[in-house]
C-alpha cells in the first residue's frame, strides 16, 4: 500500500503543479481578467482534499471493498459542498465567469482519484 501511495503522490504532485502553471500561464497569456485568489484556492483545496480522500480510500479499501464505489461518490459530493461552503465563508464569489477556474482543478483531481480508485478496485479480489 505504501508503494501505491508513493506512486500516486509522485504522479499527483507532477500533474497538479503542471496543471496549475499551465492554467495560470493561459490566463496571463490571454490577459484574462481573473481573480487569482479563486484559482489558487481551487488548486490548494482540491489538492489537499484529493490527498486526504485518496489516502482514506487506500486505507479503507481492504475493510470496505464492496462499498468503495459509494464512498468515492459520496466523497466527490462532499468535496463540492465543502468547497462552496468555504468559498462563501471567505467571500469568494463563484459565478459562471469563474466556474472554469474551479472546474479545471476539480477535473484534474477527479481524474487522478478515478485512476487511483480504479487501480485499487482492480487489485482487490
Amino acid at each position: 500500500m505504501k508503494k501505491n501511495f508513493v506512486r500516486f503522490l509522485f504522479l499527483f504532485v507532477i500533474i497538479i503543479i503542471g496543471g496549475y502553471f499551465t492554467h495560470t500561464s493561459i490566463v496571463n497569456y490571454f490577459s484574462l481578467e481573473r481573480n487569482t485568489d479563486i484559482i489558487n484556492f481551487s488548486y490548494i483545496f482540491n489538492g489537499i482534499f484529493t490527498l486526504i480522500f485518496t489516502s482514506a480510500i487506500m486505507v479503507l479499501s481492504k475493510k470496505f471493498k464492496d462499498q468503495l464505489g459509494f464512498i468515492f461518490m459520496a466523497g466527490s459530493l462532499v468535496k463540492i459542498g465543502v468547497f462552496l461552503l468555504i468559498s462563501n465563508l471567505n467571500n469568494l464569489d463563484i459565478n459562471k465567469n469563474v466556474f472554469l477556474d474551479f472546474f479545471i482543478a476539480y477535473a484534474i483531481c477527479l481524474a487522478l482519484e478515478v485512476y487511483c480508485v480504479s487501480k485499487i478496485l482492480n487489485t482487490i479480489k
